[in-house]
């Protein structure tokens, strides 16, 4: 019900901070086409009045009211019916732009009717403006049959979007915010995962314990009982059962020591010559017990010649034990375990298969986090620590390696050691 609740919220969170942003581009998309409109209309009325300026000097009739023509965007013409000096030209351009706070660069051109071609081409590097300069002088040509200048403004989206200096700032805060939020709730979640994880690692801790514990503990009182040494068999089975225990309790703090060790990054591996027949030959022997309690088989797939390394012998061990004792642990009845050697010239690869429960694609990805364990909803006939796995990918990336598991529910399976060969 909680992580029912939690997803709901996270959910309805994100749907917020999406919202959020979607108004927020809306607006920012909404204020650049008004400052759009408000540019288009100052410089229409610039050129307007330059128009009216150079009628006024030439002593012409004006034309039509309406003598500037948007070709594009950012390029613009103005029919003055008449020849005009450039320089006079850009003294009434820039007088009249800086009058409208039209603050950008621009260039601009003469088209003479007689050449039929547009000549006299200059940049004007606007007062206060902190754009480069770079001058383009692309003028198109046009089908006109009269005197007019064009003007161009290469930098006409720059000087736009630098008008919207609140809005992106505003923005780029407010994204800012919803980062730290959302990372803040991550870390909430961070924790909150592990305080659970943590929880049930104790509780998983204590019930492992507690059970070879309890065990020690009958069959001390029964050792206790004077009329004991009189029952060798008896007595010599007591103490089995102590012995069994006691090494069941030890290899548990064992576990529990190495992940602490691993965590701490302590784990120092000892280079020795390995001969890998003998080492899953040695592993194998300490589950001939737990092999026969569970009535499960056991094939080795040894090649005959000897395939050999360098590497931690004992971690190594630990390692292949760590996947026999899964193996054996979420088997289903009479387990089948098979391990299979195989080496090459580039790599050895060490295959431990069983007939089991098998594992679900969603938590393969998350077998070998530390204290991680599949979920197996109000059943808990399985103790563990979640230590194992986590444990074999640290000693297998230790020695240059890497672990790999291929799983199906209902059809077992295959934990994958592979080592480059050195």
């Amino acid at each position: 019900m909680k992580n029912a609740t939690i997803r709901l919220i996270l959910t309805l969170a994100l749907l917020l901070a999406a919202g959020i942003i979607a108004t927020q581009v809306y607006w920012v998309k909404r204020a650049y086409d008004l400052e759009e409109k408000e540019f288009s209309l100052n410089v229409n009325t610039a050129l307007r009045n330059v128009a009216f300026k150079i009628w006024e000097l030439k002593k012409i009739q004006p034309l039509v009211y309406n003598v500037v023509d948007q070709v594009e965007q950012d390029y613009f013409i103005v029919q003055i019916n008449d020849h005009v000096d450039a320089d006079v030209l850009g003294h009434f351009l820039s007088m009249e732009f800086e009058r409208r706070n039209v603050i950008t660069d621009f260039e601009y051109g003469m088209y003479d009717c007689m050449s039929d071609s547009l000549m006299n081409y200059h940049y004007i590097h606007m007062s206060g403006s902190n754009e480069p300069f770079t001058p383009v002088m692309n003028f198109p040509s046009l089908a006109r049959e009269n005197y007019y200048f064009g003007v161009f403004f290469p930098h006409r989206k720059n000087y736009i979007a630098s008008q919207l200096s609140i809005w992106i700032l505003s923005s780029l805060v407010l994204l800012c915010v919803l980062i730290f939020l959302g990372y803040v709730v991550f870390v909430i979640l961070k924790q909150k995962r592990l305080s659970e994880v943590q929880k049930d690692f104790v509780n998983n801790m204590t019930h492992e314990f507690k059970t070879p514990l309890a065990t020690i503990q009958l069959s001390a009182e029964v050792l206790k009982n004077p009329d004991i040494v009189q029952k060798p068999q008896r007595l010599l089975n007591y103490a089995t059962i102590i012995d069994n225990a006691a090494s069941q309790l030890a290899l548990q703090v064992e576990r529990v020591l190495q992940m602490a060790h691993a965590e701490k990054g302590e784990i120092q591996l000892r280079q020795q010559p390995i001969v890998w027949q003998q080492l899953l030959q040695d592993a194998v022997k300490g589950f001939e017990h737990m092999l026969l309690k569970k009535n499960a088989a056991l094939h080795l797939h040894l090649p005959e010649a000897n395939v050999e390394s360098t590497g931690d012998e004992l971690h190594l061990k630990n390692a292949v034990s760590n996947l026999i004792d899964n193996a054996l642990k979420y088997a289903t009845e009479n387990p089948v375990i098979d391990i299979h050697l195989k080496a090459n010239n580039k790599q050895i690869r060490v295959d431990v298969s069983d007939n089991g429960v098998g594992i679900d694609k969603n938590h393969q990805k998350m077998l070998f986090r530390r204290f991680y364990r599949v979920p197996t909803g109000n059943i808990h006939d399985v103790k563990g620590f979640g230590l194992g796995l986590n444990y074999v990918k640290i000693i297998v990336k230790a020695h240059g390696g890497e672990v790999v598991c291929n799983s199906k529910p209902g059809k077992g399976s295959t934990f994958s050691l592979i080592f480059p060969k050195k």
